[in-house]
């Protein structure tokens, strides 16, 4: 008699998460990827290799929507803060100092004043970290940077002095006011302008620097203070493509797609990307290129997992008994005797469903209860598809199967896709 096919978008993925109460495991996990995807295909944009995930895909109109919905963007914040302390996390780890972190927050069961009030209290205890590991690294770094200064300027009566200064610049720039484009052989101000995330490496590197340009004549100051300039700015690139890794690496180590084995080519994605958070690697154009392919396959398992559960749950509100079974889900009514439906998500991320038979009957009869649960059925499918913002087609030329002669990859529904009003 009939079956039906639901097709979403990813943008219709975000647009119904992003309307939610309370966060479950299958809306987090797509929001999570959301922002993920949308970081990597800006750095992507930024290389002028432009991306083909979800920015391409959505309209201006559909971006516009998901704008106006506040859980998209809190998600982004609370993913990038996940990043952040995960890098100095790790941070801390090599250099040997004790610090005091947020833990990285689980965003499924969640609401949104939660994760607003969470995102309050880890700016907070971020910036306290930060300030201890630099504390902590203080004399280490004095004693590295006395075996890579110049005699000559270790020598200074002042050195010690300008150093444990712009020791204390670098510690104070979280709350000191940072200049646009600080002025020539103004050295302090520079240096608030590093990344709060750049490592310890980096911080030794443009230190030394800072020190140089401090004790250095007019003419050779102006020199270093060109220097400072551009180690500072390599030093920030490095600290956002660690940070971007860490973002898209919390895609790919969501629950639900991290017990999904990744195709061939993104196996080793997730591994990479750990190396360069660690400081171990650099987040290069081509790997680059490749997570935000890992990230734009984990779009399509978060989405095919949100269908799912909320498949269930709009089909267990209307009174249907959901159970999993092998490749979908089978709906049994207590009314439906030899009837019930088999619901699977295809490799395309189409949502397909139909109305099946525990035994073959014939007659009219038989033909009059197969219309009605397939009727019962579409409806059931429409209601879901409203919910969703998604379009459904309906094959009336369909008619029930007994079970065992079913299988799900048996049904092709080719939909169009419906603009968001």
């Amino acid at each position: 008699m009939s079956s039906g096919g639901i097709v979403m978008l990813p943008v219709a993925v975000v647009l119904a998460a992003g309307a939610a109460v309370v966060l479950t495991a299958a809306a987090a996990a797509a929001l999570t990827v959301w922002a993920a995807n949308r970081a990597a295909e800006a750095a992507l944009n930024a290389l002028g290799r432009v991306g083909d995930g979800f920015e391409a895909e959505a309209t201006r109109q559909e971006q516009a929507a998901i704008a106006a919905l506040r859980w998209p963007q809190v998600v982004a914040e609370a993913v990038e803060r996940n990043a952040r302390i995960r890098m100095l996390s790790v941070r801390a780890g090599r250099a040997g100092v004790t610090v005091t972190l947020p833990a990285p927050l689980d965003l499924a069961g969640r609401t949104e004043q939660e994760v607003v009030a969470w995102l309050t209290q880890a700016d907070g205890l971020l910036r306290f970290a930060d300030e201890a590991l630099t504390a902590g690294c203080a004399a280490k770094e004095g004693e590295r940077l006395a075996e890579l200064l110049p005699a000559s300027v270790t020598r200074l009566p002042d050195t010690a002095v300008a150093l444990e200064r712009l020791q204390e610049t670098l510690r104070s720039r979280h709350t000191a006011p940072v200049l646009p484009r600080p002025a020539a052989l103004d050295v302090s101000a520079v240096l608030r302008t590093l990344d709060p995330d750049a490592n310890e490496e980096d911080r030794i590197a443009v230190l030394r620097v800072a020190v140089l340009a401090e004790r250095a004549e007019p003419r050779e100051a102006r020199m270093y203070d060109r220097q400072l300039r551009l180690d500072v700015a390599a030093a920030n690139d490095r600290a956002a493509g660690r940070r971007l890794a860490a973002t898209m690496s919390a895609a790919l180590e969501d629950p639900i797609v991290a017990t999904t084995p990744p195709p061939g080519p993104y196996s080793g994605t997730a591994a990479r990307l750990g190396a360069v958070i660690a400081g171990d690697a650099e987040l290069t154009p081509d790997l680059l290129t490749e997570a935000a392919g890992a990230v734009r396959w984990a779009e399509t398992v978060v989405r095919a997992s949100y269908l799912r559960e909320t498949v269930s749950q709009c089909l267990a509100q209307q009174g249907y008994t959901v159970d999993t079974a092998p490749g979908g889900l089978r709906l049994t009514r207590e009314d439906w005797y030899e009837h019930s439906a088999e619901v699977w998500v295809d490799q395309d991320g189409v949502l397909n469903g139909r109305v099946v038979r525990e035994n073959d009957v014939d007659g009219d009869q038989a033909e009059a209860g197969d219309r009605a649960r397939c009727d019962e059925f579409n409806d059931a499918l429409s209601e879901v598809g409203d919910r969703l913002h998604a379009e459904v087609a309906v094959d009336r030329n369909h008619r029930p199967q007994r079970r065992a002669r079913s299988a799900p990859d048996t049904t092709r529904i080719q939909t169009q896709r419906r603009r968001q009003a």
